[in-house]
């Protein structure tokens, strides 16, 4: 790890730390239910914590399609998941502040959990199926409530950049809640980081495909459904490295 890594990951402490006054006023609001304060204030302190890192890091975004994604309603992304980059760049970049399906192992760092929590970020235990379960429960009543929700359908980050097999629990969740999904294709982001394991400037480029309409079909359809996202981001990808 070099001293321009160490520098950033010693900000990113830091300055997580320095937002613990905003972070206690967010977890009173929500506990109290005061969503017309808690929500506005919960979006900008994240962005204003974020943007800062992002731009010590040296990476931006360039984004493609977002103009078609509906902002009035709940929306499943289903992003590909190669880099730890790949958060900020569809939390910083959709209409609507989403949610998070996250691996539980992430609870165990203090302050980082209660902010996910105030996020209304729900943790998974990818070992307990009983416990990822009730997590898929949690997630379906947060869309049904209004919540945009980002889930990884690869499950975990990509070792080697391709594509892994997607898995259905997006489909489960927009099969019970009707919400729309939107694929997104995340290329670049690995190269940030998890490539050479030091934060390396450059640029990540993020393309939010067409919603995909969900009401009205069959479980056929939503059976089919992992494997013709996964298509549809291949197929962007390639015609991306063709132009």
């Amino acid at each position: 790890m070099n001293a321009f890594t160490v520098k950033w990951y010693t900000k990113f402490l830091t300055s997580l730390l320095s937002y613990t006054p905003d972070l206690k006023v967010a977890m009173k609001l929500k506990n109290e239910g005061k969503w017309e304060e808690y929500k506005p204030l919960v979006d900008r302190k994240v962005r204003e914590w974020l943007v800062p890192l992002i731009d010590l890091a040296g990476v931006d975004f360039v984004v493609k399609g977002v103009e078609n994604v509906p902002a009035n309603e709940p929306i499943i992304y289903t992003p590909n998941h190669a880099g730890m980059f790949d958060i900020p760049a569809v939390f910083l970049n959709a209409p609507t502040m989403p949610m998070f399906i996250a691996k539980k192992e992430l609870s165990a760092f203090p302050f980082l959990k209660q902010w996910m929590w105030v996020l209304d970020c729900v943790f998974v235990d990818r070992k307990n199926k009983d416990g990822a379960r009730s997590s898929l429960h949690d997630a379906i009543e947060m869309v049904k409530n209004g919540r945009s929700l980002v889930i990884f359908p690869e499950g975990t980050r990509s070792k080697n950049g391709q594509l892994g097999k997607f898995k259905g629990g997006a489909m489960k969740i927009a099969m019970e809640t009707g919400a729309k999904v939107v694929p997104v294709l995340i290329e670049g982001s690995r190269e940030r980081l998890e490539a050479t394991g030091n934060v390396t400037p450059g640029t990540v480029y993020v393309t939010f495909l067409d919603p995909i309409e969900t009401k009205g079909l069959t479980k056929d359809d939503f059976f089919k459904m992992p494997d013709e996202i996964r298509a549809m981001l291949q197929k962007e990808r390639d015609n991306a490295k063709n132009a």
